[in-house]
């Protein structure tokens, strides 16, 4: 009994090493691809003003006028700031959710096989545990990229480490995790949903195509997976990142998330709280497609090429 055990062990641990390893790879291939809709997207977020081709008074009133913004008064580096904060985040993001998932429901469908009939419902809990687990030791690196993407010139920041120190100084070693809950409550049903509609994808496309073509499967699967996810929990993702922005550069203080939901709906209107829903659903598509497709495709390179991660 215990000899079995420590192979389940074993082998679970395997799993969270090689399908992380796999993640974080995904990860930072997909968030250099992606950042510049990322940027953008924080930007129509943090704006006050209608986000629409007749507000004359706004900053960014669409994503091509958006981007041709950013690139006019910042230069192309603009697209990409917060860079290394947010490198850091996908690697440490991607390294705990994939390899928690995949060793959470390894390990669920090993010891429980009649979980089997509701395996949806058991990728999405473990999506979520997963998705939770990852934004709390990878957070700090959000609310640093978040900072640097907000600022305009003069720059405010010089770089990660300069965030660091003046928010500890100014602001506590807690302003780190300024918006954690919000984003607990946002990234919880996302990473839920997107695991669970992507495999559940999966299952549905290899029985319609007979599981040829792995690479337009994973992209194909992860994008609507990305779109449909994102699309859900989108005004959560809004709150998360005006109250990460509390205390900066004066903005307003809130409460809690619903109060800055309340608030934003009062000041704003109803439609608000969509905010840069365009960006953020090209950003969505196209990173939940290529992470997926990035994650799949290192797991067959490191599979063919024989590589194990020992435990």
């Amino acid at each position: 009994m215990k000899f079995m055990e420590d192979v389940v062990k074993k082998r679970t641990c395997t799993v969270l090493s090689e399908r992380g390893l796999a993640g974080a790879v995904g990860g930072c291939a997909t968030r250099f691809l992606c950042q510049p809709f990322d940027v953008l997207k924080i930007r129509f977020q943090v704006q006050i003003e209608p986000i629409s081709k007749s507000s004359g008074s706004a900053v960014y009133r669409g994503i091509i006028q958006g981007l041709q913004h950013i690139v006019k008064g910042e230069g192309w580096t603009a697209l990409w700031k917060g860079h290394v904060a947010a490198q850091a985040l996908s690697a440490t993001f991607g390294f705990v959710q994939f390899g928690l998932f995949e060793a959470i429901t390894t390990y669920a469908f090993e010891q429980s096989p009649s979980l089997k009939s509701v395996q949806s419902g058991v990728n999405f809990s473990a999506g979520l545990g997963a998705g939770c687990l990852a934004t709390i030791i990878s957070f700090p690196f959000d609310t640093i990229r978040t900072r640097l993407i907000v600022q305009g010139e003069p720059k405010i920041y010089k770089g990660v480490m300069d965030v660091v120190s003046k928010m500890w100084a100014k602001e506590g070693a807690l302003s780190l995790y300024h918006g954690l809950s919000p984003t607990l409550i946002q990234i919880g049903p996302y990473t839920g949903c997107q695991f669970a509609i992507y495999k559940f994808l999966i299952e549905m496309y290899e029985e319609a195509i007979d599981g040829k073509g792995a690479g337009l499967k994973s992209l194909t699967c992860g994008a609507v997976a990305g779109a449909v996810a994102k699309t859900l929990v989108y005004p959560l993702d809004l709150g998360k990142k005006r109250m990460q922005l509390q205390g900066f550069c004066n903005r307003h203080q809130y409460k809690g998330l619903l109060d800055c939901l309340a608030t934003t709906v009062r000041n704003e209107g109803l439609a608000a709280l969509l905010k840069g829903l365009s960006p953020s659903l090209l950003k969505a598509v196209f990173s939940s497609a290529l992470q997926f497709y990035f994650y799949e495709t290192t797991l067959e390179f490191l599979t063919r090429s024989n590589v194990r991660v020992k435990c």
